[in-house]
């Protein structure tokens, strides 16, 4: 009896909960600073009461052990079927299994389960709207996320004069990342929730670390770590804010700085075979990749499924950097699979990507992993450099229409694609890969914004007589017309072979299609004043004085004038490392 007590004594240190710290609330503030296991030994103390149920759930999913929380929840439910709190508990997990009906079934019973004299609880109502928040983008946008909006919207109304400010805090927090979900992109409604939020309880480090976030989507770093520290100003103990700033040290190279965080969140951490990821990341960082890749493997055989994900993102990045990205393949889909997408850094769209890449077949993946790192990241130079790494593998597999795919959709993000954005796409890639309508389109965009410039006109021109060779959509002969007019007063070098070869489509087309001998006469004088020879002068006069004779509609001709041969310039321009045009 005596060792049996020493051990539950022991045990209870270890998790870091004093013996005497019993209360639910006691577990939700040790849950929110990341001692998910010190919070557990509280919630599972507490077993009989539905409340800490709920949070024993909660704190399972927190832990990736998706398992222990089901079984936890339907021991609960057993004994009391229609509590609101075990109710709520059974939505979220239905929502992480798919299973959205069912899960808003769950939800309307818990909220009319709750429902008092003077309306719904505004704990119950927290708690459905946090699940769908949480859930919603994990997978596939399941639920409602305006119906979240709603519940969290009437949860801060019903607690205006509460004094329970954690509560009010935490429902605040919870409409803050609805919002987020609600309105992609535009983080004001949600920093404000944030911020209301620490206003209500200043020690909830978590709206703060919230508002970080807000700030590091836009790249915003000076106030993403203003915020971090504010996060750990208002709780010392709140692990998440030092992972934040551990991982924001790494990605700049500070890994000194990184350890010494490091250090910090293992002393305030629960113990865990989990706090042997900073040497794995250290050997990773110091391009140790066996002994990151054995350290690593180590963490994951003692701790199983309960890894947190970014453990296999370590994983697989090891094996890429060693040159082994087949390897990295199951490690790095593992991630994906158990990382909350809400934690997804655009980066991480590259890791996809990039291990996709080296394995045969997997093209069609590499695209959506761009796409999808498309969709996570709100600035402008980050997509922009995402698209341009994709292109680049695209161009490497000789897939040029896949390229000039990605190289398109920076004409469309960049507030001022450069002439050399456009030439990029529409000749290095779609003109490469003979897709020719899809070239032309971007030449076309390319002379609307470029008027002085010959390139849009010329290879408009260009594309227009591959795949609208006999005018029958009506563009190559608006092309070969708009690249006369502006040749006749360009002064380039090919500004006069241009015009020769455009008028010699043009004169052809009038005469022998359209039996315009007057047009078609215009189009031969202009065709004579910017021959490229003696020899070629005398040939178009010689039709000049044939047409000038002609009473009636020559034979069909081919797009230009018998006997012309198409000279025009194919030098595509040539880059210039600061955005212009050589």
């Amino acid at each position: 009896m005596i060792n049996k007590k020493l051990r539950l004594l022991a045990l209870t240190a270890v998790l870091g909960v004093a013996v005497n710290a019993q209360s639910i609330q006691d577990g939700v503030k040790a849950l929110y600073s990341g001692k998910v296991l010190g919070a557990k030994a509280i919630f599972e103390k507490q077993g009989d009461k539905p409340e800490a149920t709920y949070w024993l759930v909660r704190a399972d999913i927190e832990n990736q052990d998706k398992a222990g929380a089901q079984q936890a929840l339907d021991k609960a439910l057993a004994a009391k079927p229609n509590d609101a709190w075990l109710l709520a508990a059974k939505g979220q997990l239905q929502l992480i299994a798919g299973k959205a009906d069912e899960a808003k079934q769950s939800f309307d019973a818990a909220l009319a389960a709750s429902k008092g004299r003077k309306g719904n609880d505004p704990e119950i109502l927290n708690a459905v709207g946090a699940a769908i928040a949480k859930e919603y983008n994990n997978i596939d946008k399941i639920g409602d996320i305006n119906y979240a909006v709603q519940k969290l919207e009437e949860a801060k109304a019903e607690t205006e004069k509460t004094k329970n400010n954690w509560l009010r805090a935490d429902i605040l927090t919870n409409l803050g990342d609805a919002y987020r979900k609600a309105k992609p992109g535009d983080g004001t409604a949600a920093f404000s929730a944030y911020s209301d939020a620490v206003a209500a309880e200043p020690s909830f480090a978590k709206a703060y670390l919230k508002n970080g976030l807000i700030f590091k989507s836009q790249r915003n770093y000076d106030l993403y770590l203003q915020n971090i520290d504010k996060a750990i100003a208002a709780n010392p103990g709140y692990t998440p804010a030092y992972d934040a700033l551990y991982e924001h040290k790494i990605g700049t190279g500070d890994y000194a700085g990184a350890n010494a965080v490091a250090d910090k969140i293992i002393a305030n951490s629960d113990p865990s075979p989990w706090n042997d990821y900073y040497k794995a990341q250290t050997f990773y960082l110091e391009k140790k990749y066996d002994q990151a890749i054995t350290s690593g493997t180590g963490i994951l055989q003692k701790m199983g499924d309960l890894v947190k994900p970014k453990l296999y993102k370590l994983l697989a990045w090891s094996y890429v950097d060693k040159g082994d990205a087949k390897s990295a393949l199951p490690y790095m889909e593992k991630f994906f699979e158990k990382a909350d997408k809400d934690d997804l850094d655009p980066l991480d769209y590259n890791l996809k990507a990039t291990v996709y890449a080296a394995t045969p077949g997997k093209e069609n993946e590499v695209m959506q992993a761009y796409e999808e790192g498309l969709k996570a990241d709100t600035t402008v130079a980050g997509r922009v450099k995402m698209l341009q790494e994709a292109a680049k593998f695209f161009a490497d597999k000789k897939q040029y229409g896949l390229q000039g795919d990605m190289l398109s959709k920076i004409l469309e993000i960049k507030p001022n694609p450069t002439i050399n954005d456009f030439f990029d796409a529409g000749y290095r890639a779609y003109f490469q890969g003979k897709e020719y309508e899809k070239s032309w389109k971007v030449f076309d965009a390319m002379r609307t914004k470029f008027p002085d410039v010959n390139y849009g006109y010329l290879w408009a021109f260009k594309n227009s007589r591959f795949f609208d060779s006999a005018n029958a959509k009506n563009i190559l002969i608006p092309d070969a017309e708009k690249l006369v007019a502006f040749s006749q007063k360009d002064t380039a070098r090919d500004a006069k072979i241009n015009a020769f070869t455009a008028a010699s489509v043009l004169s052809t087309y009038y005469v022998n299609e359209k039996s315009d001998k007057e047009t078609g006469l215009k189009y031969l004088n202009v065709a004579l004043e910017n021959a490229p020879s003696d020899d070629m002068k005398q040939q178009v006069q010689g039709y000049i004085d044939q047409v000038s004779k002609m009473n009636s509609k020559p034979a069909a001709g081919n797009g230009q004038a018998a006997g012309t041969k198409d000279t025009t310039s194919a030098t595509p321009p040539k880059k210039d490392t600061t955005g212009g045009q050589k």
